[in-house]
């Protein structure tokens, strides 16, 4: 997959759902060529899937016309976008990304912990110990 997508999907975090739609229907053509009509899409299925296999995604429909268009791309590269886009810049987009609420209630008081005896040290390590 050309590394120009892979940016574009992670640069698209921050932007509209509109602004993604252009930016990477941009992408995509300025690496795959000019979009297919549906008509030479279907008379070179074998050609569109031999490029989109190798790397190259093919966009079919008509730009201009504001239809809403295809993108054809082998599973692998899906795959490679799919990471591009789970991967988290901040710890708090990881957050997030998870679905972290804080806690928005009260001041929360917590209360000294329950005394406890020291831990003590059997005979064992201590010889062990004085051995080295």
């Amino acid at each position: 997959m050309d590394a120009r997508i892979l940016k574009q999907v992670q640069v698209a975090r921050n932007v509209s759902r509109q602004e993604i739609t252009d930016g990477l229907v941009e992408t995509i053509v300025q690496i795959g060529g000019d979009p297919l009509t549906v008509r030479k899409a279907k008379d070179e299925l074998s050609a569109v899937l031999g490029r989109a296999r190798n790397g190259i995604p093919q966009v079919i429909g008509n730009i201009k016309k504001g239809d809403d268009i295809a993108v054809v791309i082998s599973v692998k590269d899906l795959a490679e976008l799919v990471t591009a886009a789970r991967q988290q810049e901040t710890f708090g987009e990881a957050l997030d990304a998870i679905g972290f609420k804080p806690y928005s209630g009260g001041r929360v008081i917590v209360g000294q912990g329950r005394k406890r005896e020291r831990l003590q040290r059997n005979g064992n390590a201590s010889s062990a110990k004085m051995a080295l």
